[in-house]
This record gives C-alpha cells, sequence and structure tokens, in this order.
C-alpha cells in the first residue's frame, strides 16, 4: 500500500491485494495457477480537527471507483491521550456486517436500504452505494507508544468480513500487532489478525515536504588584494571572467554579462539547483566580494534555457547580503525582489558573450528497469537492462539525442496472450514492444528550439522535433508555450503526425499512423501549491476529448496528483475500467542526496493499460521553461 498526505485534511492512498483463495480467472488456460489480485484507491477526508479538548472526525471512501470487492464509506474519531492514540467508528459496505445495527440513513430514504454486491468491471463512481445497506458496524481500536524504545503496540476490533460469500471464515473479531522502528524511516511489524493469521511486513515513511538529507555544499570566500580590487573594479574582462570561473564550480554557467551604471545584468544557465531561489543565494553568495568592489548596487539574473531567457530576477544587492548575515529575514527579501518576465537588455553595456564550441558530445551508461503488473500470465514480469545513452548538442537551440537498449535479463517471453481492444491498439500492444524489443533504439531524434518572442507580459517558446520520440512512436510535430511570469496560469501546444513502430523498436514501422494534438490551460489556484491543468485535444486511438489534471506541489518539490480523462468514446468501447485515469507522484533526487540536482523519481498508476485518451510520450518536453520559475513558486518556495 502507499498513502500520502497531499493536505493536512486529506489522505489518498493506493493499495494492491492479493486475494489468494480465488483464482485469477476460471480458465487456466487464460491465467493458469494466478491468484485474483484487486487494486483499491482510497480516500480519507478530515471533517474536524483533534484539540486538546475535542477528537478528530473524518469520512472516509474505500475503494470508490474500484470492482466492489472492498467499497466501503466510514466516519471515524480519533483522540491522542498521552501515550495512547484512541479510534473509533462505523462502516458500511464491505466494512459492515450482519451482526451490525440498521443503517440510520434508511429512516431518510429506503434508497440506501439495498447496496449492490455486484463486483464488476470498475472504473465508475457508484454513487448509489455511498452509505448504503440494510447495515452498519463499529471497529475500535487504540495505539500504545513506548517513548524510550519507540515500540508501537495496536490492538483492533473488526466484525466484517467481506468473503464470506466466498467461504472464508474468521475465529476472532480481535487483532493486534507491534510496531519495531528499525530507523527513522523504516518500521518492521508483525500481527495477528481475524484469529488465525500471522503476518510480517516493513513499511517505510518519510516526509517528503521538506528536505531529508542535508546538503554536503559549501560556498567559496573570495578575498582580493589591493592590486586584484583595481583591475576588478577598471578591467571588464578580468571582472567578467573572474565571474565566470568561480561560478562553473557551482555548474552555474555565465552566457552573457550586461552592466548598466551601478547594475549587473547576469544571464546564466544552469543544470543543476531545481529551486532557482538557492541558485540566486549560491550566485550572490560566490561573487559578492567580486561586486562589491565594482561598486554595484542592484543585480539582475536571467535565466536561459536551450537560448531562451526564461525569466529575470531582479534585487539590491545591499538587501542580499543582509538577508545572507541574517540582518533581514526571507519574507522581506522577497518583498524587495522582483520576478518579471525577459523583455530585452535596454541600454545595458555588453561586456561578456559566451563562446562556445560546437558540437558537444556527451555519453552516459544507465541501468534500466521494465516492469508490468497484473497481467494474466503473471502478477509481476519485468526487465533488468542497460541504456546506453548518446546526445549531440549542434548549437544551443538544436540538439541530437538517442537511447539504444540492451538486455540482460527478463521474464516477458512468459506473455502468450493477444491484448483484445474495440480500439486501434495504440498501447494496448504493450506487452508485444516489450517481448520483442529487449535490445532496441527508444529515442532517435533531433530537437530545434525556435527563436523566442519576447514582450512586456508574454514568453513565447516553440520548438519542432522529428524522428523516434518513445518505444511505440516516431514522427516529427511542433509545441509551443505562452506565459507571464506574474500570472498563475500558462498556455501550452503541441501538434504531432506520427506512425507506430514495429514491436521490435529498431528502424521499421507499422502501418498505423495519425495526428495527435492537445491545447493545455494550467492554473496556479489560491490554495497552496495546488494546480489544476486542463487539457483538450486529439488522443492516439483518434478519439477526442479531455484530461483533467490535478496536483499538489510542495515547498521541497514533491509532487502529488492525480488525472482522469474522457473522450468521444463509450465505456464499452474503451473496455474494463470505462474511461483513463491515475494517480502519480514525483520526488526530487535532492530530497534524498546529499547534492543538488535537476532530476526527479517519478511513479504513475493507472487502472489499466487501454488505448483510450492516452497521450504521446517523448515529445519535445518545453515544460523545462516554465517548471519551477513562476512568480508564485518562487515566492512560495524557500532559498534553502
Amino acid at each position: 500500500m502507499i498513502a500520502a498526505t497531499p493536505f493536512n485534511w486529506m489522505e489518498v492512498s493506493l493499495r494492491y491485494t492479493d486475494i489468494n483463495f480465488l483464482r485469477y480467472s476460471a480458465y487456466y488456460a487464460f491465467s493458469r495457477n494466478q491468484t485474483f489480485k484487486d487494486k483499491s484507491f482510497n480516500l480519507k477526508f478530515r471533517l474536524i480537527e483533534e484539540t486538546d479538548r475535542y477528537p478528530e472526525l473524518s469520512i472516509g471512501f474505500r475503494d470508490p471507483i474500484g470492482t466492489g470487492w472492498f467499497s466501503s464509506e466510514y466516519i471515524v474519531s480519533s483522540k491522542r491521550i498521552g501515550d495512547f492514540d484512541l479510534t473509533v467508528g462505523v462502516g458500511w459496505g464491505s466494512l459492515s456486517s450482519e451482526d451490525g445495527i440498521t443503517n440510520p440513513f434508511i429512516n431518510l430514504s429506503d434508497n440506501f436500504r439495498a447496496r449492490s454486491a455486484d463486483v464488476g468491471r470498475g472504473g465508475n463512481i457508484s454513487f448509489d452505494n455511498w452509505f448504503s445497506g440494510k447495515k452498519i458496524s463499529s471497529f475500535y481500536g487504540f495505539e500504545y507508544t513506548n517513548k524510550l524504545s519507540g515500540l508501537r503496540f495496536k490492538f483492533d476490533y473488526d466484525s466484517s468480513n467481506p468473503f464470506i460469500a466466498q467461504g472464508q471464515k474468521k475465529e476472532s473479531n480481535y487483532g493486534f500487532g507491534l510496531a519495531i522502528p528499525a530507523s527513522k524511516l523504516f518500521d518492521i511489524n508483525l500481527f495477528k489478525r481475524r484469529g488465525t493469521d500471522i503476518g510480517f511486513s516493513f513499511s517505510y515513511k518519510a516526509n517528503y515536504s521538506r528536505e531529508i538529507i542535508k546538503k554536503n555544499e559549501k560556498s567559496i570566500d573570495l578575498f582580493f588584494n589591493d592590486e586584484d580590487k583595481e583591475v576588478l573594479r577598471t578591467n571588464d574582462q578580468v571582472f567578467s571572467g573572474t565571474i565566470n570561473y568561480y561560478l562553473q564550480n557551482f555548474g552555474i554557467f555565465t552566457q552573457n554579462i550586461h552592466i548598466n551604471n551601478d547594475e549587473v545584468l547576469l544571464t546564466v544557465n544552469q543544470s543543476k539547483y531545481r529551486n532557482l531561489n538557492i541558485s540566486n543565494k549560491r550566485i550572490i553568495e560566490t561573487i559578492e566580494n567580486i561586486l562589491i568592489e565594482r561598486n554595484i548596487k542592484s543585480i539582475s539574473l536571467i535565466y536561459q534555457e536551450s537560448n531562451v531567457n526564461i525569466n529575470k530576477i531582479s534585487f539590491p544587492l545591499e538587501d542580499f547580503l543582509s538577508y545572507l548575515e541574517n540582518a533581514m529575514t526571507l519574507t522581506e527579501l522577497k518583498k524587495v525582489t522582483d520576478y518579471s518576465n525577459f523583455k530585452d537588455y535596454g541600454n545595458s553595456k555588453s561586456i561578456f558573450n559566451g563562446v562556445i564550441d560546437y558540437p558537444i558530445y556527451s555519453w552516459g551508461i544507465n541501468p534500466s528497469l521494465k516492469n508490468h503488473l497484473g497481467a494474466p500470465e503473471g502478477f509481476y514480469l519485468g526487465q533488468v537492462g542497460i541504456n546506453f545513452d548518446n546526445d549531440v548538442a549542434f548549437s544551443k537551440q538544436t540538439s541530437f539525442e538517442a537511447t539504444a537498449s540492451f538486455n540482460i535479463y527478463d521474464t516477458f517471453d512468459e506473455f502468450y496472450l493477444t491484448a483484445y481492444s474495440r480500439l486501434p491498439k495504440v498501447r494496448s500492444d504493450i506487452r508485444e514492444y516489450l517481448k520483442q524489443g529487449k535490445n532496441s533504439i527508444s529515442r532517435f531524434s533531433v530537437s530545434h528550439i525556435l527563436k523566442p518572442f519576447y514582450s512586456s507580459n508574454f514568453l513565447v517558446a516553440s520548438g519542432i522535433k522529428f524522428g523516434i520520440f518513445e518505444e511505440m512512436y516516431g514522427g516529427f510535430g511542433t509545441e509551443f508555450i505562452l506565459r507571464d511570469i506574474s500570472k498563475p496560469w500558462y498556455l501550452k501546444g503541441n501538434f504531432y503526425w506520427v506512425k507506430q513502430r514495429e514491436f521490435n523498436q529498431r528502424f521499421s514501422f507499422r502501418d498505423y499512423e495519425t495526428f495527435t494534438g492537445h491545447l493545455t490551460f494550467s492554473w496556479e489556484t489560491p490554495v497552496e501549491g495546488l494546480n489544476v491543468k486542463i487539457i483538450g485535444g486529439r488522443y492516439l486511438a483518434k478519439d477526442s476529448g479531455f484530461t483533467l489534471n490535478l496536483s499538489k506541489t510542495f515547498k521541497s518539490g514533491f509532487l502529488l496528483g492525480a488525472y482522469a480523462t474522457k473522450t468521444d468514446i463509450s465505456a464499452i468501447e474503451f473496455g474494463e475500467g470505462s474511461f483513463d485515469k491515475g494517480i502519480y507522484f514525483s520526488i526530487p533526487l535532492d530530497l534524498v542526496s546529499s547534492k543538488y540536482r535537476k532530476g526527479y523519481a517519478r511513479f504513475s498508476w493507472r487502472n489499466l493499460t487501454r488505448d483510450g485518451g492516452v497521450f504521446l510520450n517523448g515529445g519535445l518536453e518545453l515544460q523545462r521553461f516554465i517548471e519551477n520559475n513562476s512568480r508564485n513558486t518562487l515566492l512560495r518556495i524557500d532559498y534553502d
């Protein structure tokens, strides 16, 4: 089970359950001896916050869009008293039993009397079943925490038995367990439940809303003698060269330096700091003495990606130095910091213009792990391999990328079924790609970023790309982004003609081809970190519709989100699951590293692999021009 708390009043969880007394299907030729697996998505909302006097009150929904095996609703209250955490609640659906009490909602309407017992295809929210059924049942328990050892003893009472119709019996309604802390992040759990089952598990927990591992990076203190100071004040070449030399030690590369009286405009490119506020801090910490010797009063940092100046961050140097000396708070510093769009360099004088010797070649070897969960042939099938990445930058705007994948070990030969779909099989043939593409070319493409358009209000960035984008598709297309850094929204568009690749993922293609394109409107809501995206357009299976994507980004950069897509195909055409939906989270790698870095570890879960409402992967990814650099984001996140 994976659980997360995007808000202090909301908890979401995803559970995968092995129902080992049932078969995946009644047909041996289809699923052999595999046992039945069930996925469930759960939600809990806090209604009343716990205080010294009053307990917390919450309402929860288990498996509201699932097959019905574990679907239930509950109201629960909890209160901590000393070393004890007490819980009591009542449950409907699978949390109820025949020994329970009569559902009080029946007094409001007879519609609450009957609850569908159908355990069907899943995918739709069964509003008619909510808080319905003849009986409801209570549950209660407590957790005792030993402060000295950290051991936690748990006890609970639960009279429900969702599989009683399948002949499953239990000898007791009581259960108990022991959680043993192995470290700050890991627990070892021992438990006995239902009077018969003895279990063992381990759990991992972490607060990804803040840094987990402290960074070991230290700034450089620069000192100059009188002769050096005089040269820095009078010689532009030495002044700019000294800045370049020391900033590159932190992966910050100067592209241009302009001076306008006592203001310096520093254009930089960096691929190290995900949080631009930390990059700002590192730049000033490193070159403050160089700027002071030149009598600089204000500084503008202009960040550049692929020759696109994505924003401009300006502040008085004296105020920033006061912040570094703890004489000014971060809130006060942000009040005098201007986050704006880049327009032009104005009347400033250019004293440095970086020259890069192209082409630049880079390559790397990375481990590859491919997974496939929930197939009839086996619950888990996977592959361990190696990726060889090769990239060539011909200029700041034009690049070539290629990735070759080689197999070390896999179990994909166990696939023997062919997927069925009423739609063009744009994704459901994934098992054929996994089985036949063990040694393959997954990327082979050229990208070119067009000259950006700057105005006082907007940046318009665009580009074109052609070649092999991903394991299943190649083609050509274009993308654009329109954004104003001071606005909480942006508009993005992508338009591609693509052709489906052969299963072996070399350089040949299948007959299927299509045009796919979408417009995305993204809004940073007033709720801290909550982002709403509405995506509309044409998907890979030639269906058209909309995707709603909701996500919460914490100050640390950890992101948790969910999406749902509805197109102009029916639930029958889509197949099991009714429509495409899923959840995902993204963990910044620098949260769990002692070094700063921009990468993310991403995890996504979707109901099932179906052909409706699916996107093309591997496009231009212009998101880097807007990611983590809006005024709202930079005002919200810290400097360390």
